[in-house]
């Protein structure tokens, strides 16, 4: 018996969507593609030849980037911010959105128009009022006062854990209340155990939120030894003339965690976005 062709059913429109997809894939490449090689040149060979390989494997604009920011200094206070606000914004954001998801009073649908009500109100709004209210409490260029500032976006991390904890079957839960376990174990030991996607995906996407944040460390941190990576690079900006090598070795390093973290937590990032209700 004769086997069938593997190119039966390959037709036009098959071809077409693959070249599509090729196109797509060379917009999302090529810009990353151009950061990299960009770190090797010198001013000469970026405006000369852009996209083509580096003449040789030329180490000055990582040194300068890493010199002019101070990029351990930097990373450091990046990492400071990033990890306690985490901390903060997963802790609060879990709890709250289990007791909102299991319970049914007036009082709880009522929290959650109010969270509701509080996402849906620009950041551009509150920009004024928040600041006044962090100079009141002389929050103004402290490290605890931009993660204090910070935490306020758990309340995207509550709708995100709301939406998978509505899908867990509460029978789970009946089984640890029967063993004599209270509101705080049943989470502990029931929840968070099958919520890991959307512990994962609630990580990367604040971890890239926070990491990348520029705007509020723009202005609340004036102190140079205080500055977030973001800040740092702003100051390849300040004074003319720009030299764009050591900015592009810059991204890139600043880039780096962020990869890392994702390659880590991928599988367990596409199962949360999948379960919390999120689409693209």
């Amino acid at each position: 018996m004769k086997k069938k062709s593997s190119l039966k059913g390959y037709t036009w429109r098959t071809f077409l969507l693959e070249v599509v997809m090729l196109l797509l894939c060379s917009a999302v490449v090529l810009p990353f593609y151009y950061l990299v090689v960009s770190i090797f040149k010198t001013p000469r060979e970026m405006g000369l030849n852009p996209l083509g390989l580096p003449e040789a494997l030329n180490l000055e604009n990582i040194k300068n980037a890493w010199s002019q920011i101070h990029f351990l200094r930097a990373f450091v206070n990046t990492l400071t911010v990033t990890f306690s606000t985490l901390i903060v914004v997963i802790l609060f954001g879990s709890m709250s959105a289990y007791a909102v998801a299991r319970r049914k009073g007036k009082f709880y649908k009522f929290v959650m128009l109010y969270f509701l009500l509080g996402f849906m109100v620009p950041f551009q709004t509150t920009m004024v009022p928040l600041y006044q209210q962090m100079q009141r409490f002389h929050l103004i260029n402290k490290l605890y006062g931009l993660i204090v500032l910070s935490t306020g976006s758990c309340v995207f991390a509550f709708f995100m854990y709301q939406g998978f904890i509505n899908t867990v079957p509460y029978e789970l839960e009946e089984s640890a209340i029967i063993d004599g376990a209270g509101p705080f174990k049943t989470f502990l030991q029931v929840i968070i155990p099958v919520s890991k996607p959307v512990f994962a995906t609630v990580f990367i996407l604040d971890y890239v939120a926070y990491w990348s944040d520029f705007m509020w460390p723009l202005l609340v941190i004036t102190d140079a030894g205080k500055r977030t990576v973001q800040l740092g690079i702003q100051t390849f900006f300040t004074e003319p003339p720009v030299y764009y090598g050591p900015i592009m070795a810059a991204l890139t390093i600043a880039s780096v965690p962020m990869i890392i973290m994702f390659l880590f937590l991928q599988k367990y990032y596409v199962q949360g976005i999948s379960t919390s209700g999120i689409k693209g």
